[in-house]
């Protein structure tokens, strides 16, 4: 429960941030590329860390 809540905040604070810097609608395409390849990585990581335990 503690993590849903930390993933939250941090979520919601990351979007406050950006509408502030960035305005309501205009999200860069750059920034939005560059935060699904971020978290494109860190799945990866962890589905792999995951598999080598496993062995």
């Amino acid at each position: 429960m503690f993590y849903s809540l930390l993933g939250r905040t941090v979520w919601f604070g990351l979007k406050l941030f950006l509408r502030k810097k960035y305005g309501s609608t205009s999200v860069q395409k750059s920034l939005l590329a560059g935060a699904t390849v971020a978290v494109g990585v860190a799945v990866g990581v962890a589905v792999l860390r995951a598999r080598s335990d496993e062995a």
